[in-house]
Protein backbone atom coordinates (compact mmCIF):
# COMPACT_ATOMS: atom_id res chain seq x y z
CA UNK A 1 0.00 0.00 0.00
CA UNK A 2 2.83 2.52 0.91
CA UNK A 3 4.78 1.82 -2.28
CA UNK A 4 1.52 2.13 -4.23
CA UNK A 5 1.12 5.64 -2.87
CA UNK A 6 5.11 6.53 -3.17
CA UNK A 7 4.08 5.68 -7.05
CA UNK A 8 1.05 7.59 -7.26
CA UNK A 9 3.27 10.86 -5.74
CA UNK A 10 6.11 10.32 -7.91
CA UNK A 11 3.50 10.08 -11.19
CA UNK A 12 1.11 13.61 -10.42
CA UNK A 13 4.74 14.92 -9.49
CA UNK A 14 6.16 14.20 -13.20
CA UNK A 15 2.48 15.21 -14.80
CA UNK A 16 3.01 18.61 -12.89
CA UNK A 17 6.85 19.18 -13.88
CA UNK A 18 5.31 18.26 -18.32
CA UNK A 19 2.64 20.67 -17.87
CA UNK A 20 4.95 23.21 -16.44
CA UNK A 21 7.32 22.36 -19.51
CA UNK A 22 4.50 23.46 -21.80
CA UNK A 23 4.36 27.14 -22.38
CA UNK A 24 0.91 28.09 -24.60
CA UNK A 25 1.48 28.16 -28.16
CA UNK A 26 -1.78 28.64 -29.28
CA UNK A 27 -4.57 31.26 -27.77
CA UNK A 28 -6.79 29.77 -25.11
CA UNK A 29 -9.48 27.54 -25.88
CA UNK A 30 -7.99 26.80 -29.49
CA UNK A 31 -7.11 23.79 -30.99
CA UNK A 32 -2.80 23.72 -31.09
CA UNK A 33 -2.87 21.05 -33.85
CA UNK A 34 -3.92 19.66 -36.77
CA UNK A 35 -2.89 15.99 -36.87
CA UNK A 36 0.56 15.72 -36.06
CA UNK A 37 1.21 19.65 -37.03
CA UNK A 38 1.60 21.84 -34.19
CA UNK A 39 -0.43 24.90 -34.75
CA UNK A 40 0.92 28.33 -33.46
CA UNK A 41 -0.69 31.40 -33.16
CA UNK A 42 -0.87 34.00 -34.85
CA UNK A 43 -2.01 30.92 -37.11
CA UNK A 44 -5.31 28.73 -35.67
CA UNK A 45 -7.81 27.43 -36.32
CA UNK A 46 -12.18 28.13 -36.22
CA UNK A 47 -13.29 31.71 -35.25
CA UNK A 48 -10.90 34.20 -32.84
CA UNK A 49 -8.01 31.75 -32.47
CA UNK A 50 -5.94 33.16 -35.39
CA UNK A 51 -4.90 36.70 -36.02
CA UNK A 52 -6.60 37.58 -39.24
CA UNK A 53 -7.82 35.90 -42.47
CA UNK A 54 -3.88 35.21 -43.33
CA UNK A 55 -3.64 32.96 -41.06
CA UNK A 56 -6.23 31.27 -40.62
CA UNK A 57 -5.87 27.45 -41.17
CA UNK A 58 -8.07 24.71 -42.12
CA UNK A 59 -7.56 21.36 -40.58
CA UNK A 60 -9.08 18.54 -42.96
CA UNK A 61 -9.38 14.65 -41.60
CA UNK A 62 -8.95 13.46 -38.54
CA UNK A 63 -6.64 11.52 -36.12
CA UNK A 64 -2.33 11.55 -37.09
CA UNK A 65 -3.55 11.85 -40.79
CA UNK A 66 -5.70 15.35 -40.60
CA UNK A 67 -4.36 18.18 -43.36
CA UNK A 68 -3.69 21.74 -42.56
CA UNK A 69 -4.53 24.19 -45.46
CA UNK A 70 -3.39 27.92 -44.80
CA UNK A 71 -6.76 29.19 -46.92
CA UNK A 72 -5.45 32.51 -47.49
CA UNK A 73 -3.10 31.13 -50.31
CA UNK A 74 -5.02 27.64 -50.70
CA UNK A 75 -1.69 25.61 -50.08
CA UNK A 76 -1.17 22.87 -47.40
CA UNK A 77 0.73 23.42 -44.45
CA UNK A 78 3.58 20.98 -43.67
CA UNK A 79 5.70 23.09 -40.94
CA UNK A 80 5.49 26.01 -39.33
CA UNK A 81 8.54 27.47 -37.29
CA UNK A 82 7.88 30.73 -35.16
CA UNK A 83 11.37 31.61 -33.29
CA UNK A 84 14.77 31.16 -32.66
CA UNK A 85 16.98 28.01 -32.42
CA UNK A 86 17.59 27.45 -28.41
CA UNK A 87 20.78 25.89 -29.28
CA UNK A 88 22.39 28.40 -30.95
CA UNK A 89 20.48 31.32 -30.00
CA UNK A 90 20.38 32.65 -33.41
CA UNK A 91 17.17 34.29 -34.77
CA UNK A 92 15.06 32.97 -37.97
CA UNK A 93 12.85 34.81 -39.49
CA UNK A 94 9.79 32.70 -38.70
CA UNK A 95 8.86 30.27 -41.99
CA UNK A 96 6.03 28.02 -42.90
CA UNK A 97 6.49 24.78 -45.23
CA UNK A 98 3.67 24.70 -48.04
CA UNK A 99 3.67 22.55 -50.69
CA UNK A 100 3.54 23.58 -54.01
CA UNK A 101 2.80 22.65 -57.61
CA UNK A 102 5.96 21.97 -60.31
CA UNK A 103 5.83 24.05 -63.32
CA UNK A 104 6.35 22.77 -66.32
CA UNK A 105 6.68 23.89 -70.09
CA UNK A 106 4.20 23.70 -73.22
CA UNK A 107 5.33 20.50 -74.40
CA UNK A 108 4.84 18.59 -70.94
CA UNK A 109 2.41 16.26 -70.48
CA UNK A 110 1.35 18.15 -67.54
CA UNK A 111 1.88 21.86 -69.12
CA UNK A 112 -0.70 24.24 -67.60
CA UNK A 113 -0.98 26.97 -65.59
CA UNK A 114 -1.72 25.23 -62.52
CA UNK A 115 2.32 25.84 -61.43
CA UNK A 116 1.95 29.71 -60.82
CA UNK A 117 1.78 30.48 -57.57
CA UNK A 118 1.71 34.25 -56.89
CA UNK A 119 0.68 35.66 -53.08
CA UNK A 120 1.38 39.17 -53.89
CA UNK A 121 0.20 41.27 -51.10
CA UNK A 122 0.35 38.76 -48.29
CA UNK A 123 2.81 38.88 -45.55
CA UNK A 124 4.45 35.70 -47.04
CA UNK A 125 7.35 35.90 -49.32
CA UNK A 126 9.61 32.56 -50.36
CA UNK A 127 12.71 31.81 -48.35
CA UNK A 128 15.76 32.81 -50.01
CA UNK A 129 17.85 31.49 -47.91
CA UNK A 130 16.00 28.07 -47.39
CA UNK A 131 15.04 27.82 -50.86
CA UNK A 132 16.37 26.37 -54.21
CA UNK A 133 15.65 26.69 -57.64
CA UNK A 134 15.71 23.92 -60.29
CA UNK A 135 15.35 23.40 -63.44
CA UNK A 136 15.40 19.90 -65.82
CA UNK A 137 15.88 19.55 -69.19
CA UNK A 138 17.75 19.14 -71.88
CA UNK A 139 18.71 22.26 -74.39
CA UNK A 140 17.32 24.74 -71.45
CA UNK A 141 17.13 27.95 -70.39
CA UNK A 142 14.75 28.46 -67.08
CA UNK A 143 14.17 31.37 -65.91
CA UNK A 144 11.67 33.10 -62.96
CA UNK A 145 9.55 35.50 -65.17
CA UNK A 146 8.54 38.44 -64.18
CA UNK A 147 11.07 40.35 -62.03
CA UNK A 148 12.58 42.66 -64.35
CA UNK A 149 15.18 44.23 -63.97
CA UNK A 150 16.54 41.15 -62.04
CA UNK A 151 17.03 38.35 -63.90
CA UNK A 152 16.90 34.77 -62.25
CA UNK A 153 17.80 31.12 -63.40
CA UNK A 154 20.00 28.37 -64.69
CA UNK A 155 20.79 26.15 -67.32
CA UNK A 156 21.07 22.48 -68.61
CA UNK A 157 22.17 20.38 -71.29
CA UNK A 158 22.43 17.01 -72.36
CA UNK A 159 25.55 17.47 -74.46
CA UNK A 160 28.47 15.49 -73.48
CA UNK A 161 30.59 18.52 -74.03
CA UNK A 162 28.36 20.41 -70.89
CA UNK A 163 30.59 22.18 -68.36
CA UNK A 164 29.19 20.43 -65.22
CA UNK A 165 29.30 21.43 -61.55
CA UNK A 166 30.62 18.04 -59.84
CA UNK A 167 29.64 19.51 -56.35
CA UNK A 168 25.92 20.77 -56.83
CA UNK A 169 23.07 17.96 -56.68
CA UNK A 170 21.95 19.32 -60.37
CA UNK A 171 25.45 19.68 -62.11
CA UNK A 172 24.28 21.31 -65.65
CA UNK A 173 23.53 17.86 -66.78
CA UNK A 174 19.72 17.89 -67.70
CA UNK A 175 19.28 19.85 -64.49
CA UNK A 176 20.34 22.41 -63.09
CA UNK A 177 20.45 24.68 -59.88
CA UNK A 178 20.49 28.19 -58.31
CA UNK A 179 20.41 29.38 -54.69
CA UNK A 180 20.91 33.18 -55.01
CA UNK A 181 17.50 33.41 -55.05
CA UNK A 182 15.52 37.16 -55.07
CA UNK A 183 14.45 38.73 -51.80
CA UNK A 184 10.50 39.46 -51.16
CA UNK A 185 9.12 37.25 -54.58
CA UNK A 186 6.28 36.49 -53.79
CA UNK A 187 5.22 35.44 -57.47
CA UNK A 188 6.85 32.23 -58.95
CA UNK A 189 6.26 31.58 -62.86
CA UNK A 190 8.79 29.99 -65.46
CA UNK A 191 10.01 31.00 -68.48
CA UNK A 192 11.47 28.14 -70.56
CA UNK A 193 14.12 28.88 -73.62
CA UNK A 194 16.12 26.66 -75.64
CA UNK A 195 19.87 27.58 -75.25
CA UNK A 196 19.90 27.18 -78.82
CA UNK A 197 19.25 30.26 -80.38
CA UNK A 198 18.56 29.05 -83.76
CA UNK A 199 15.62 27.55 -82.30
CA UNK A 200 13.38 29.96 -80.20
CA UNK A 201 10.23 27.96 -79.78
CA UNK A 202 9.42 27.45 -76.18
CA UNK A 203 10.15 24.07 -75.10
CA UNK A 204 12.54 23.58 -78.45
CA UNK A 205 13.19 19.98 -80.02
CA UNK A 206 14.09 18.56 -76.90
CA UNK A 207 11.04 18.40 -75.42
CA UNK A 208 9.44 18.59 -72.01
CA UNK A 209 10.92 20.65 -69.07
CA UNK A 210 9.92 21.68 -65.85
CA UNK A 211 11.11 23.60 -62.52
CA UNK A 212 10.40 24.50 -58.87
CA UNK A 213 11.27 26.20 -55.88
CA UNK A 214 11.91 23.81 -52.94
CA UNK A 215 13.17 23.51 -49.42
CA UNK A 216 16.96 22.89 -49.46
CA UNK A 217 16.61 20.45 -46.29
CA UNK A 218 13.71 18.65 -47.72
CA UNK A 219 15.95 18.22 -50.55
CA UNK A 220 18.76 17.06 -48.99
CA UNK A 221 16.77 14.94 -46.79
CA UNK A 222 15.27 13.35 -49.30
CA UNK A 223 18.00 12.21 -51.38
CA UNK A 224 15.82 12.21 -54.48
CA UNK A 225 17.20 12.51 -57.85
CA UNK A 226 15.88 16.37 -58.42
CA UNK A 227 15.86 15.00 -62.29
CA UNK A 228 12.67 13.16 -61.51
CA UNK A 229 10.62 15.66 -60.39
CA UNK A 230 8.19 14.87 -62.52
CA UNK A 231 6.87 12.52 -60.90
CA UNK A 232 6.38 14.57 -57.98
CA UNK A 233 3.54 17.04 -58.53
CA UNK A 234 3.98 18.76 -55.56
CA UNK A 235 7.39 19.64 -53.63
CA UNK A 236 8.12 21.89 -50.49
CA UNK A 237 8.31 25.01 -50.77
CA UNK A 238 9.64 27.11 -47.62
CA UNK A 239 7.59 30.56 -46.91
CA UNK A 240 8.73 33.63 -44.48
CA UNK A 241 6.20 35.32 -42.80
CA UNK A 242 5.79 38.20 -41.00
CA UNK A 243 3.16 40.80 -39.48
CA UNK A 244 1.25 43.56 -41.00
CA UNK A 245 0.19 45.79 -38.08
CA UNK A 246 -2.17 48.25 -39.64
CA UNK A 247 -5.70 45.94 -38.95
CA UNK A 248 -7.03 46.28 -35.84
CA UNK A 249 -6.27 43.06 -34.45
CA UNK A 250 -2.72 43.26 -35.68
CA UNK A 251 -2.51 46.88 -34.00
CA UNK A 252 -3.41 45.06 -30.17
CA UNK A 253 -1.00 42.57 -31.05
CA UNK A 254 2.12 45.40 -32.11
CA UNK A 255 1.09 47.22 -28.39
CA UNK A 256 1.08 43.64 -26.37
CA UNK A 257 4.59 42.68 -28.27
CA UNK A 258 5.91 46.14 -27.72
CA UNK A 259 5.86 45.88 -23.73
CA UNK A 260 5.87 42.04 -23.68
CA UNK A 261 8.47 40.49 -21.06
CA UNK A 262 11.24 38.06 -22.77
CA UNK A 263 10.43 39.11 -26.24
CA UNK A 264 12.57 40.81 -28.85
CA UNK A 265 10.84 42.27 -32.15
CA UNK A 266 11.75 44.16 -35.08
CA UNK A 267 9.45 46.99 -34.34
CA UNK A 268 8.10 49.65 -37.30
CA UNK A 269 8.03 53.42 -36.49
CA UNK A 270 4.85 53.61 -35.22
CA UNK A 271 4.40 57.71 -35.91
CA UNK A 272 4.60 57.10 -39.79
CA UNK A 273 1.57 56.48 -41.67
CA UNK A 274 2.74 53.35 -43.09
CA UNK A 275 3.73 50.72 -40.65
CA UNK A 276 6.22 48.30 -41.92
CA UNK A 277 5.72 43.85 -41.03
CA UNK A 278 6.40 43.43 -37.63
CA UNK A 279 8.52 39.82 -37.01
CA UNK A 280 9.26 38.88 -33.26
CA UNK A 281 11.05 36.22 -31.61
CA UNK A 282 11.76 35.17 -27.64
CA UNK A 283 14.82 36.75 -26.44
CA UNK A 284 17.95 35.09 -25.46
CA UNK A 285 17.65 32.76 -22.89
CA UNK A 286 14.02 31.71 -23.58
CA UNK A 287 12.04 29.53 -26.01
CA UNK A 288 8.52 29.35 -27.48
CA UNK A 289 6.00 31.51 -29.46
CA UNK A 290 6.49 34.92 -28.66
CA UNK A 291 2.91 36.28 -29.87
CA UNK A 292 0.96 34.59 -26.99
CA UNK A 293 1.34 35.68 -23.49
CA UNK A 294 3.06 33.60 -21.22
CA UNK A 295 4.76 31.42 -24.74
CA UNK A 296 8.48 32.25 -24.09
CA UNK A 297 9.95 30.31 -21.11
CA UNK A 298 12.87 30.51 -19.30
CA UNK A 299 15.76 27.46 -21.03
CA UNK A 300 17.51 25.52 -18.48
CA UNK A 301 20.92 26.31 -20.26
CA UNK A 302 22.67 23.26 -17.38
CA UNK A 303 20.60 20.81 -18.81
CA UNK A 304 22.88 20.87 -22.29
CA UNK A 305 26.03 21.02 -21.89
CA UNK A 306 25.80 22.32 -25.76
CA UNK A 307 23.84 25.68 -24.19
CA UNK A 308 26.67 26.38 -21.38
CA UNK A 309 30.31 26.88 -20.49
CA UNK A 310 30.42 25.37 -17.25
CA UNK A 311 33.65 22.83 -17.71
CA UNK A 312 36.00 21.34 -15.47
CA UNK A 313 34.80 21.86 -11.48
CA UNK A 314 32.64 24.47 -12.47
CA UNK A 315 28.64 23.73 -11.43
CA UNK A 316 26.22 25.23 -13.41
CA UNK A 317 23.06 27.10 -12.08
CA UNK A 318 20.27 28.30 -13.68
CA UNK A 319 18.50 31.68 -13.60
CA UNK A 320 15.95 33.64 -15.90
CA UNK A 321 16.96 33.97 -18.90
CA UNK A 322 20.53 32.97 -18.67
CA UNK A 323 22.86 30.74 -16.03
CA UNK A 324 26.32 31.24 -13.90
CA UNK A 325 29.27 29.11 -13.58
CA UNK A 326 29.69 28.26 -9.78
CA UNK A 327 32.94 26.85 -8.23
CA UNK A 328 32.10 22.95 -7.13
CA UNK A 329 31.76 22.27 -3.60
CA UNK A 330 31.32 19.03 -2.01
CA UNK A 331 27.89 17.39 -2.33
CA UNK A 332 26.37 14.05 -1.05
CA UNK A 333 25.97 11.06 -2.74
CA UNK A 334 23.44 8.66 -2.77
CA UNK A 335 24.77 4.98 -2.56
CA UNK A 336 22.89 1.58 -2.56
CA UNK A 337 23.85 -0.33 0.40
CA UNK A 338 21.50 -2.89 1.50
CA UNK A 339 18.53 -5.10 0.71
CA UNK A 340 15.20 -3.55 2.30
CA UNK A 341 13.47 -0.30 2.22
CA UNK A 342 12.31 1.92 5.34
CA UNK A 343 8.71 3.89 4.87
CA UNK A 344 7.29 5.93 6.67
CA UNK A 345 3.19 6.81 6.48
CA UNK A 346 1.19 9.52 8.80
CA UNK A 347 -1.68 7.77 10.57
CA UNK A 348 -3.74 11.32 12.53
CA UNK A 349 -1.35 13.00 14.61
CA UNK A 350 1.56 10.42 14.42
CA UNK A 351 4.13 8.80 12.11
CA UNK A 352 4.56 5.39 12.10
CA UNK A 353 7.06 2.96 10.10
CA UNK A 354 6.82 0.40 8.06
CA UNK A 355 9.24 -2.20 6.45
CA UNK A 356 8.49 -4.03 3.36
CA UNK A 357 11.03 -6.06 1.04
CA UNK A 358 9.53 -4.16 -1.97
CA UNK A 359 12.67 -2.69 -3.24
CA UNK A 360 15.63 -4.70 -3.21
CA UNK A 361 18.10 -1.58 -1.90
CA UNK A 362 18.19 0.86 0.92
CA UNK A 363 19.75 3.85 0.39
CA UNK A 364 22.82 5.61 2.31
CA UNK A 365 24.49 8.20 2.07
CA UNK A 366 28.03 9.38 1.87
CA UNK A 367 30.53 12.76 1.31
CA UNK A 368 32.51 13.27 -1.70
CA UNK A 369 35.04 16.07 -2.68
CA UNK A 370 34.71 17.66 -6.17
Amino acid sequence: MAVHLVMQAFMLLLACELAEAAPPIAKPNCKSRCGNLQIPYPFGIGPDCYLDKWFEIVCKGTGGSAQAFLTSIDKEVRQIIISNNPSTNNFIEPIVQVQVPTIYSRYCKYAGNHGIVNITGSPFHFSPFHNIFISVGCDNTAKIANIFPKIFGCESDCKKDVKVDKEAKCSGFNCCESTNIPSDLQAFDVEFRSRNKSNDEEGGKQGCKYAFLADKGWLEKSKRDPSSVHYWEYVPVVLEWAIFPWNNNSHELFHFLKGGRNVSCSFPDENKDYFNRISCHCATGYKGNPYVDGGCEDINECEDDLLNYCKNKLDCENTEGGYNCEKRKSKLKVVIVGRNITLFKNIGNSTHRTSEEVMPYMIGVTKIDA
